[in-house]
Order: structure tokens, then C-alpha cells, then sequence
């Protein structure tokens, strides 16, 4: 543990977050790079493999949400000054997500041809969605690597150098995806199969880098006694990590569930979605980058017990994460004709994808209390509360008014995305009356 990490709760949040908004803003672009490169082989294609994001995004998030909760616990200690538990958490964290990583491999290949038919897909879009799948599993274990050392970095307040690793990861990204492709230096055009390939060796160029971050910048190097502590350390990590993870992967399900109402309403509204999805995305960057400086923080203040600056913290970050999320989701709703056109000509696409658009604007302010909260209360150690009511809400009055807009009234595509902000609303409410109440305070691991 070098001495500068002692200092990370003092930092400020701009010193601390505007690393992780541009990487946030990198990694936003490979989901959008893999849609684009799709899309120059087949709409149907970039279709089916973007029906597969939601399914992906709930393992990824289950990967993010253990991963967080460590670097949480990580901080917590580094608070407190208690490196030698730090670095044991560290350790146990590194190989606990690794594990987890293999797991959700040997999960997902042999489903890789049910998946897509779980989800309404047929015939062409189930194909592609399936050779997309079949390979990309086997990146699962890098990208959990990748999923820790970032949040690992961060903790140490060095998120440059995550930035500098995401710019090198897209780079590489982009280059295999030409190569695969293109059938360059001899290699066969693969199609689908290059894409799914190329974003898995993307991840494991990632993790090599961050990796040697990690040792000669962070210092870190696992002892024997490492594992000893883990006994000890273990049960806290599932306390937080398990809950932690249940409310994205619950929403994320949420997402497949909604993908899969779309599905039902149309290939046409599945393509608007998917386009229309990847620039919607790019509201949350400052939201997402400040929430994820300002759990760093949290989790700092909360391991040396001053609640007060924490809650400061948290308050000044709603109000530059709310701001920054409506005028961003206005800005690419005007723009948003010019943007889809990127992808296709379709004339019906571009119409339901703006609409999408400008139905997006409701979605993030509230998306970006959800996220900032809900970060903050599991970095103090309370994930429960997100992830049993954020939950419950979600599946009851969210999903609720989401069909009722798109069914009973008839909207369709956009119903459902107005139901996606009415969830938004009712869990920023929840969530809002949980972290004003305090109870935050006595969860700490420390």
C-alpha cells in the first residue's frame, strides 16, 4: 500500500471522477462499435446480438456489484488505516471474481442457443444472437478480472490509469474487429464470430494492463496470511456482495423482460430499441462517473466515521448528477435523427428511435438519483434495503405501469420506456428516504 492512498477521502470529487467519466464514456463506445460493425454486415444481425445486451448486462452487473462491494470493503479499511486487512481483501476479491467469472462461462455456453429463443428471437436474429454468444462466453473470466482490477484502481484513487487502459482496450477492440472482419493478414471473414471474438481478447488485453497496474503502481502482492483473513473477511463481502448484486441483476432482468415486450411488439421496435438504446447510454456518462468518484469517497469516509462529510459529498453529487443528466438526454434527443442515421435509413427505425429518445429525457434525472444513492448506501455497507424494496418496486409498480402504457393504451415501444422512468421515479423516492434517514451509518464493515 503506498502512502497517497491514505489520502483519497480528502481528494476531491472533479479529481477523483473525471477519469471515470471518460472511461464510462470510452467503454460506452465498444457495445456501440460491436452495433455499428454488425450493422455493416446486417441490421439483423446488429438486431439479434443487441437483444443478447440486456442478458449480458445482468451478468456483468452481477460481475460489477460483487466487485464494487469489495473495493468497498477495500476502502473501508483504507479509511481506517488498516492496510493489512485492505490488502487481503484485495487478494480475496481478485480470485473470489475470477471464479465467478468461469462460472457464469460454464453457465451461458451451453444455454447460448436457448437463450435467444427465451427471449422471442427466430430464425435470423436467433442465429446470430447464438454465434455471438457461443464465443463471447469465453472472455467471461477476463472480463471479471478486468470488472475487479478497475474497481480495485479506482479504490487507490489512480482512475487515470483505468482511462488509459479502457482507451488501449477499445483500441485493440476496433482493430480485431477490422481483422476479423475484413478477413485481414489471411485470417477467414468470421462474421458474428469475429465480433464476439473480438471483445473477448479485448478483455484479456485489458486485464494484462490493468494487472500490471494493480502490481507496480498499486504495489499489491498477495501473502500467505492473505488467505488466512479471507475466512474472516468473507462473510462480510457476501453480506454486502449478494444483496449488492440482487437489485441490478434484478434490474437488468427487468431490461430483458422489457427487450423481450419489444421483441413481441416487432423486429422494427427491436431495432429502434437497440440503436436508440446506444445513444441513450451516453446520458448517464457524467451521472455514472460522478456516482462512481463519489462511492469511492463514501466508502473512504465511512471507514474513518465522519458521516457528515460523506453525506455532503453525496448531496453535492446529486445535484451536479441530476443537472447532468436531463441537459445531456436533451441534447442527444435533438440530435437524435442525425445519430440513428448512423446505423440505418429506415425510415420507421429512425422515427420510433427518436420518440425513444425524447422519452429517454424523463428517464435520467431519476436514473441518476437511483445510481448515485444506491452506490452510496452499498459503500457505507446497506445494500439490503436497494436491493429487497428497489427490487419489489420494480417488479410490481414499475412493470405495471410499463405494460399498462405500451398495452392498455396503446403506445407500444415508447410505453415501454416511459414505464422504464416511472420506475426510475418510484425507486428515487425510495431510495432518497432511506440515505436521509440515517440508518447507513451503523452498517460498516469497520
Amino acid at each position: 500500500m503506498s502512502g497517497a492512498v491514505l489520502e483519497v477521502k480528502d481528494r476531491s470529487l472533479i479529481s477523483l471522477s473525471w477519469p471515470l467519466i471518460l472511461t464510462f464514456a470510452v467503454g460506452m463506445i465498444q457495445p456501440m462499435m460491436d452495433s455499428w460493425f454488425l450493422s455493416r454486415t446486417s441490421e439483423t444481425a446488429a438486431a439479434g446480438v443487441g437483444a443478447m445486451m440486456p442478458v449480458l448486462g445482468a451478468l456483468f452487473t452481477a460481475l460489477h456489484a460483487f466487485a464494487q462491494s469489495g473495493a468497498s470493503i477495500t476502502s473501508q479499511y483504507i479509511g481506517a488505516k488498516q492496510n493489512g486487512h485492505a490488502r487481503s481483501t484485495q487478494t480475496m476479491v481478485i480470485f473470489g471474481s475470477i471464479f465467478l467469472g468461469v462460472a457464469l462461462n460454464l453457465l451461458i455456453f451451453p444455454l447460448s442457443g436457448t437463450i435467444p429463443q427465451w427471449m422471442g428471437l427466430t430464425e435470423g436474429p436467433a442465429e446470430y444472437a447464438r454465434q455471438f454468444l457461443s464465443i463471447v462466453c469465453f472472455g467471461f473470466a477476463f472480463r471479471a478480472l478486468q470488472t475487479i482490477l478497475t474497481a480495485l484502481i479506482a479504490t487507490h484513487g489512480l482512475t487515470v490509469w483505468n482511462l488509459v487502459g479502457n482507451v488501449l482496450t477499445i483500441a485493440s477492440n476496433a482493430l480485431l474487429n477490422v481483422i476479423f472482419l475484413e478477413g485481414l493478414f489471411g485470417i477467414p471473414k468470421l462474421g458474428v464470430y469475429g465480433v464476439g471474438l473480438a471483445t473477448a481478447l479485448s478483455w484479456l488485453i485489458s486485464s494484462a494492463i490493468l494487472w500490471m497496474v494493480l502490481t507496480f503502481k498499486v504495489k499489491h502482492h498477495s501473502h500467505r496470511r492473505d488467505w488466512k483473513r479471507s475466512r474472516v473477511l468473507l462473510p462480510d463481502w457476501i453480506r454486502i456482495g449478494l444483496p449488492a448484486a440482487a437489485e441490478p441483476i434484478s434490474f437488468q432482468l427487468f431490461q430483458v423482460f422489457i427487450t423481450a415486450m419489444v421483441v413481441y411488439v416487432g423486429t422494427t421496435a427491436m431495432t429502434a430499441r437497440v440503436f436508440a438504446g446506444n445513444f441513450a447510454a451516453l446520458s448517464v456518462i457524467l451521472g455514472v462517473g460522478l456516482g462512481s468518484g463519489n462511492q469511492i469517497l463514501v466508502a473512504h469516509l465511512v471507514g474513518a466515521h465522519d458521516f457528515a462529510k460523506a453525506n455532503r459529498r453525496v448531496c453535492q453529487t446529486l445535484a451536479v448528477g441530476i443537472t447532468s443528466g436531463l441537459l445531456l438526454s436533451i441534447m442527444v434527443a435533438l440530435l437524435g435523427e442525425h445519430l440513428i442515421r448512423l446505423y440505418t435509413d429506415n425510415p420507421e427505425v429512425i422515427r420510433l428511435g427518436r420518440i425513444c429518445l425524447w422519452c429517454d429525457v424523463a428517464v435520467q434525472p431519476f436514473k441518476a438519483v437511483n445510481f448515485i444513492i444506491t452506490t452510496s448506501l452499498r459503500a457505507a455497507g446497506d445494500s439490503n434495503f436497494p436491493a429487497i424494496v428497489g427490487s419489489a418496486m420494480m417488479w410490481t409498480l414499475g412493470l405495471a405501469t410499463a405494460l399498462i402504457l405500451a398495452f392498455v393504451v396503446g403506445l407500444g415501444l415508447p410505453g415501454l420506456w416511459l414505464g422504464m422512468a416511472a420506475d426510475e421515479l418510484y425507486r428515487s423516492f425510495a431510495n432518497a428516504w432511506r440515505w436521509k434517514s440515517g440508518r447507513w451509518k451503523s452498517k460498516a464493515v469497520v
